[in-house]
């Protein structure tokens, strides 16, 4: 029997032999189309175009109908009219009637010519005006930077919603902005002082007691708090976003991000992964990333780190803009509009092979944009560039390229493994030389870099930088809700915005770290709310191991009488080792097991 051809053979077979006329293909369902995970880095799986499809469907067994089979007709067409003179017409004698013949339709293909030339253009200027930067003339101090995107109304927006939705419960939450700004402050802290329970920062015990956590909120309040934050109102909701909870700080948000975007000319765009372990319907995995189960985002970023534009990802959305071109695409596209619509100008975009197509290039050509970004094979038009197989034989730093007549150009290099670029904005010169180990040699050696590999390199890392820097100091509270932790990375978002800020513009900015720690004592010191004299929590448990060692427990004389930790009667003394207040004559049997 003959072998049954893939999706991906018929396809090919259709482009390289004209003779060949069909009217559908028939695709079979896929090896893993009841897998619970699917190809999530393979294209768009809720439609796109056929130029962008999974390789689960590529791979998959399909059928060819011919021009004139009887598997299928175009009686369902309403564009098809039968001609009373068609030869195929024969009488019926029958009282059914006979379904109209086929109609010979040929598929059309678009065929790019492309001629190995080097790509001559202009590097694009970026941004019309400069931003202004007045508003850093006066605030110097990390908090007030950090104010730029926390400002009154988001505050007030996240206090709002917080005492509506405490109020729906029954709660009177009374929240306040000072209050909220001790409570962001707490959050800030635990990611450089990490502890198991988040209520161990208010025990009274010397190992965790935190004394500036302790009297800036009581530790009830803190929880009343964290159970009702809210950003939005829950009696209008939209039912297609799943995100709806947190669109209206995402959108505030991403409006003071695309305001204060330093002056850059190139931005990269990729995905960043929000830890979640929880069950919900937007939930990723992602095998081999350092995050591998959480919330996806899609981000915009500078070269340094600065996200200017963020959006969740929940699968298919019906209000996505040019969803034609796919789901990677579509939201490079987006990007680029809010980016131009805040601050006009043509800027050059870099991305990785989830995005990248001659079609995107193209689009943002015509927009007045230039990209780069690496390229899958399934997505350069059948480039004819020399095979991965065979450059892999060659020398390491071999090239080769082509250029179409639209002004985009794709090279294959050979270095550790073959990778494939393409680009509307940078070609193969000026060549640079690149530093790479050899393991035949056993020594360093130079490799030749086309133009467009280094500049792909040079701004691609820019999400990636945001991310190492959010995941050095992440807050180790978490919520029990779904929305916690994305809430979160929101604030954790422009806390790092606003130290990529304050190292643009400060003459001697100061690490993260330090930058972090001065917003979390000015939060905790300026609207922490002391707790009222003769309020005491419970007593907190001693260390039973040092109260049996024997070793030092000295009475000393205390300045007012207190209960005994022994027989409970006042005394004026106390085990200074122990701290508790203890008679001379309960000393023996109170450090006695």
């Amino acid at each position: 029997m003959p072998r049954t051809l893939s999706l991906h053979e018929i396809t090919d077979l259709l482009e390289t032999d004209d003779s060949i006329e069909a009217s559908a293909i028939v695709i079979q369902p896929p090896e893993n189309a009841t897998a619970p995970v699917s190809d999530e880095e393979s294209g768009d799986e809720e439609g796109g175009t056929i130029n962008n499809l999974p390789g689960s469907l590529l791979h998959t067994a399909a059928y060819l109908i011919q021009d004139g089979s009887d598997a299928e007709s175009d009686s369902d067409d309403p564009s098809y009219a039968p001609k009373d003179d068609s030869p195929d017409e024969v009488p019926s004698t029958s009282s059914v009637q006979q379904p109209p013949p086929s109609r010979r339709r040929k598929m059309t293909k678009i065929v790019c010519k492309w001629k190995k030339a080097d790509l001559t253009v202009q590097p694009v200027a970026g941004r019309v005006t400069a931003p202004p930067n007045d508003f850093f003339t006066e605030m110097r101090t990390p908090t007030e930077i950090l104010e730029l995107f926390l400002d009154d109304e988001v505050i007030e927006l996240i206090v709002k919603y917080s005492n509506l939705y405490a109020d729906s419960k029954g709660v009177h939450l009374g929240l306040t902005s000072s209050e909220f700004k001790c409570f962001l402050g707490i959050i800030f802290l635990s990611g450089y002082v990490s502890v198991p329970r988040r209520r161990m920062f208010w025990e009274q015990r010397t190992d965790v007691h935190n004394v500036l956590v302790s009297a800036a909120m009581r530790r009830d309040r803190f929880e009343t708090i964290f159970s009702n934050l809210h950003v939005a109102d829950n009696a209008d909701l939209d039912p297609v976003d799943k995100f709806s909870k947190l669109r209206p700080l995402i959108s505030k948000l991403n409006e003071r991000c695309m305001k204060f975007v330093p002056n850059e000319t190139y931005f990269s765009f990729d995905e960043f992964m929000v830890p979640y372990f929880g069950r919900h319907g937007c939930k990723q995995f992602i095998r081999g990333k350092p995050i591998r189960f959480g919330y996806k985002f899609w981000c915009g970023a500078t070269c340094l780190g600065y996200i200017c534009w963020f959006q969740p990802y929940q699968g298919k959305n019906p209000n996505t803009k040019h969803e034609e071109y796919g789901v990677g695409a579509s939201l490079v596209l987006q990007f680029s509009e809010a980016l131009t619509e805040a601050h006009p100008g043509r800027y050059h975009f870099v991305f990785n092979n989830f995005f990248t197509s001659i079609a995107l290039l193209d689009k943002l050509s015509s927009m007045g944009h230039q990209a780069t970004g690496t390229v899958r094979k399934d997505h350069i038009d059948k480039v004819p560039l020399e095979s991965d197989v065979a450059l892999k034989k060659k020398e390491r730093g071999t090239f080769d390229y082509r250029i179409d007549g639209k002004g985009n150009i794709v090279c294959r290099w050979n270095d550790n493994s073959v990778v494939t670029v393409a680009s509307s904005g940078a070609g193969i010169h000026p060549l640079c030389l690149v530093s790479r180990y050899s393991q035949k040699l056993k020594k360093k050696i130079q490799v030749q870099q086309p133009n467009m590999i280094k500049v792909y390199n040079q701004f691609m890392g820019g999400v990636d930088r945001a991310d190492e820097n959010i995941d050095k100091y992440r807050a180790s509270i978490r919520g029990k809700k779904w929305y916690s932790s994305p809430l979160l990375f929101c604030f954790e978002l422009v806390l790092q915005n606003a130290w990529q800020l304050h190292k643009t513009y400060d003459e001697k900015p100061v690490d993260f770290l330090e930058f972090r720690r001065r917003v979390v004592c000015h939060y905790l010191e300026t609207h922490g709310h002391p707790p009222e004299p003769g309020q005491k929590g419970r007593p907190q448990k001693r260390n039973i191991d040092s109260r049996y060692d024997g070793i030092n427990h000295v009475i000393v004389k205390q300045g007012k009488q207190t209960r005994c930790a022994e027989c409970h009667k006042n005394t004026t003394f106390r085990c200074e080792k122990c701290d508790v207040a203890l008679h001379v004559k309960c000393s023996v049997e109170y450090h006695t097991e």
